[in-house]
């Protein structure tokens, strides 16, 4: 599922290639992926406008069209953008296609069709009706150890907590809690102050690096755990077995000799 680094990387695609151009059309192929708005409603709003500029928020992508409204993107497990200019080369799972009076479009693509587009008068009043916490790049070491007082649960549900931290999936939080050293079962009452101020460093340190990565696994560090995400690999630490478990029923990866799990200690 597209997490922080895949929007951001999204929004900054968006931006190299398809604001200030006159939107001379839409073609809306799934209408199950709108939400509020029926496909000739979208089409007479964006009809003769421009997207000026975006915003993201967690895993939510927002462009301003004409300073009037914003249009979200969620892109579900399987969305994408791609910018092209022959239509017969659109991507196969097309669900909504903008037409640019360039000539060029630009297609939202989602194969399980699990995201959605919404017509938003404000994306900081949706962030709040939404309940999503601060993005994951804008927390503070401060509002994490704030966040962490008195909470209950495993470390990797807390990470995964949109109402708590936006922006962190379950590919993300795997490869946080592997370079922080933490067991994803770990609870987060049982976290030291060492563990909380480590934790914040490396959910830093990940996210920028898989967004200057442009999120592309081929790319990452050699010590990263997300290019062995498969219980038959090895860890690129330390040459253990990578180990698969269910947290939350959640599909889980970890190194057991880099995260101890916490029954051990």
């Amino acid at each position: 599922m597209p997490e922080l680094p895949d929007v951001e990387v999204f929004r900054r695609y968006m931006n190299a290639t398809s604001l200030h151009q006159k939107i001379a059309g839409i073609e809306v192929h799934q209408e199950r992926v709108l939400q509020e708005i029926t496909p000739s409603g979208l089409g007479r709003k964006l009809k003769g406008r421009k997207f000026e500029r975006t915003k993201r928020h967690g895993k939510h992508l927002f462009a301003c069209v004409d300073g009037k409204f914003w249009l979200m993107f969620h892109f579900g497990m399987t969305g994408f953008f791609e910018y092209f200019k022959k239509k017969e080369k659109k991507p196969p799972h097309t669900r909504i296609l903008f037409r640019f009076e360039n000539g060029y479009y630009l297609a939202y693509d989602s194969q399980r069709m699990l995201g959605k587009v919404q017509v938003v008068e404000d994306a900081g009043r949706f962030v709040i009706e939404s309940h999503l916490g601060s993005d994951a790049l804008d927390l503070s070491l401060a509002a994490l150890k704030n966040l962490v007082r008195g909470r209950r649960g495993a470390v990797k549900t807390f990470l995964m907590n949109q109402s708590l931290i936006a922006g962190i999936g379950n590919i993300y939080s795997d490869e946080i809690l592997f370079q922080a050293g933490i067991h994803p079962k770990t609870q987060v009452k049982n976290l030291d102050e060492g563990q909380i101020e480590n934790l914040y460093g490396r959910m830093q340190e990940i996210l920028k690096t898989a967004i200057q990565k442009k999120a592309d696994p081929d790319e990452f560090p050699d010590d990263f755990l997300i290019p062995y995400r498969d219980d038959e690999n090895t860890c690129p630490r330390c040459g253990g077995e990578i180990e698969k478990i269910k947290v939350n029923n959640r599909g889980t990866y970890l190194c057991p000799r880099c995260q101890p799990s916490p029954e051990k200690k």
